[in-house]
């Protein structure tokens, strides 16, 4: 399990193989304050091509200020998800401040929606191993949705619709058909 500081290399072609990549590790990519929530949000921004830095915290210091520059965090890299119930496995969960965590919380959704309002979530300083410099190693843990503020789509790992007759109908072919029986049984 080691733990990088400052941005590395890793793969985003899919959420299996970036979920394989990190699931452990810990990331430090500002070297402050150890491994935060942040750090992993950080990785993945520019692994799919973002300037360090991203995503932005609209000067609010906090993991529920990347939702408040939510326009410029995504880019044309990502599609926003403003309702909870349409989250899927992969989507960056942006989590609001609350009484216990001042902060909020920043992680990847390890599951589709499953109608509770609890979900898995791969993210860092969430009961990971535990970082000497603050934070934790990132794990798949348990989270509320309770403080959802929004979340990040990445547009290539969404599944494209599948190709087919799209717009058409079979009406044509059922009147062909038809004709043709039509035909073959004047024989």
């Amino acid at each position: 399990m080691p733990k990088y500081t400052g941005y590395v290399s890793l793969p985003t072609t899919t959420y299996d193989a970036w979920k394989a990549a990190v699931n452990g590790n810990g990331y430090d990519v500002d070297s402050s304050h150890g491994c935060q929530c942040w750090d992993l949000a950080a990785e993945f921004w520019y692994n799919v091509g973002f300037p360090q830095g991203y995503p932005t915290l609209a000067g609010t210091g906090s993991a529920y200020g990347a939702w408040d520059d939510r326009e410029a965090n995504a880019g044309t890299a990502f599609d926003l998800i403003y309702d909870k119930t349409q989250i899927k496995r992969g989507d960056v969960i942006v989590y609001n401040y609350f009484t216990g965590n001042p902060y909020g919380h920043i992680g990847f959704a390890d599951e589709d929606y499953n109608g509770t309002d609890n979900i898995q979530i791969l993210s860092e300083n969430n009961g990971g191993m535990p970082d000497p410099d603050g934070g934790a190693y990132t794990n798949v843990n348990n989270y509320s949705l309770a403080y959802f503020r929004g979340a990040f789509r990445y547009k290539a790992w969404e599944t494209p619709a599948p190709i087919g007759h799209v717009g058409r109908t079979k009406f044509p072919w059922v009147l062909y058909a038809r004709k043709l029986r039509e035909k073959h049984s004047q024989l």
